[in-house]
């Protein structure tokens, strides 16, 4: 088989040293728990990029099922190394769809959010206020469009504001991504749609200081678009935990790989695609 494109980087590398540059949901990290341990392979490795003088890697995607194996006490994980330099590697945002919440409730929990103020303006003022950081981000529902904001005016790293925005109703509604801020187009799908919320473009730079310092941007709204993403990879789970060093399970990895191409099991496919068993 002729190969259009360089294999996915795969390295065996410590557990313990992916850092998570977004919030998690520990109830989808317990039920990961329990898929890994029933399933006993990793389909599917996380995306994991070099953070700049250190020997850790932040998690790009795939932050719940590195966790997981931080609970499980395994070791070592299989992931998918990559730059943001020169990769195709593309960081776009994510936005929520708010569903199941009683748009009075929605409101009254954002007004408990300290420091939160919400001004009403047009979808297109609410676009361009967030274009030039003179907005953290913007809430659309039915009753129309309004900008968030604070007291500092200042919002290119407010991470603290965007998880106080997120916290008033994360575990309270079910919460989809969108990527596009359209409501005509988003209420046709989600009948008990409350609110969708719009987040800023974040950078490179941003994911690696939240790395770097510990500040977790809210769950789920960093999209990295990762060209020849690896995928079905079905490491089993006793080699990831197995008592070898990481040298000798790097090996067998790489064995592993050549099995796979010697027996033509590799395929890559440029095009798009929809994916219909997440």
């Amino acid at each position: 088989m002729r190969y259009s494109t360089d294999l996915p980087d795969l390295r065996i590398l410590p557990a313990q040293k992916m850092v998570t540059h977004e919030d998690c949901d520990p109830r989808r990290v317990d039920r990961l728990s329990q898929r890994l341990r029933a399933e006993g392979i990793l389909k599917n490795p996380p995306i994991v990029a070099p953070i700049p003088d250190s020997d850790a890697y932040v998690v790009l995607d795939g932050a719940n099922r590195a966790l997981a194996f931080v609970k499980l006490g395994i070791p070592h994980i299989a992931a998918q190394l990559v730059s943001y330099q020169g990769s195709g590697v593309e960081l776009d945002t994510w936005y929520h769809v708010v569903s199941g919440m009683d748009i009075a409730d929605f409101e009254s929990a954002l007004t408990e959010v300290t420091g939160l103020h919400l001004q009403g303006c047009s979808l297109d003022e609410a676009r361009r206020a967030l274009d030039i950081h003179q907005a953290a981000a913007y809430i659309i529902s039915a009753q129309g469009v309004r900008m968030v904001s604070n007291t500092s005016n200042s919002f290119k790293h407010d991470t603290r504001l965007l998880n106080g925005l997120v916290s008033a109703y994360k575990g309270k509604a079910n919460i989809y991504r969108a990527s596009n801020d359209i409501w005509e187009k988003q209420e046709p799908y989600y009948p008990d749609i409350t609110a969708l919320v719009i987040f800023p473009r974040l950078t490179p730079a941003d994911i690696i200081q939240a790395a770097q310092t510990g500040e977790k941007i809210p769950t789920g709204i960093t999209r990295h678009i990762i060209p020849h993403r690896a995928l079905n990879i079905n490491i089993p789970m006793e080699v990831l935990e197995a008592d070898w060093s990481q040298e000798r399970k790097d090996k067998w990895l790489h064995e592993w790989l050549m099995e796979r191409m010697t027996a033509n099991a590799i395929r890559f496919y440029s095009e798009s695609t929809f994916s219909f068993n997440e």
